[in-house]
Formats: C-alpha cells, structure tokens, sequence
C-alpha cells in the first residue's frame, strides 16, 4: 500500500498529463516515488521527461506546446520544483 499523500500525488499527476501537452516530472532518477509519476504520466502523455537538474531541460522539447505541467516526487523541495517552472518559463520567453 502507498500513503494518503504518494496516492493523492500520483492522482494529481495523472490528472495533469491528461491536460497537459508535456509533463516535467523532477526529481531523483534513483527515487522510485518519481519513478512511479514519470511511469503515470508517460501512460497518458508520451512527451513526458524526468529531469534531476536545470541542466537537463531542453528547450526544444516546448516548440509548439501551450500547456506545460510541472511536478515533483515527494522527496523534491516544492522550491526546486518551482524554480524548474520559472526557468521554462525564461526559456519560454527567451523563445519570443
């Protein structure tokens, strides 16, 4: 069984891809929390990419994509996973 706060991430994260046009789940490569997300949103989004670090990002993975979703494995700070959202959105502007 998984806690209350893993089910409700991996539900959120689900919910997200099926909105999205990519998915950026970051976190460690060896955390099977994160794992489990990547494997959750790539069921339903294939362009979904496991990211650990700012370095890893491309931006050619955001030509013509409108709806970004970011998120985090449990053990990712809420800090890192909002700084990966405010650099794809530099990238993002830099692109214009």
């Amino acid at each position: 069984t998984i806690c209350e706060a893993t089910s409700t991430r991996q539900f959120e994260a689900e919910t997200l891809a099926r909105q999205a046009d990519i998915m950026i789940v970051v976190g460690g490569k060896n955390s099977s929390n994160t794992n489990k997300l990547v494997k959750i949103c790539k069921q339903h989004l294939k362009d979904t990419y496991h990211v650990e670090t700012l370095d890893e990002i491309r931006s050619d993975w955001f030509v013509g994509k409108r709806r970004i979703g970011v998120t985090g494995g449990a053990s990712t700070p809420h800090e890192f996973v909002d700084r990966v959202g405010s650099f794809i959105k530099t990238l993002l502007e830099a692109q214009q």
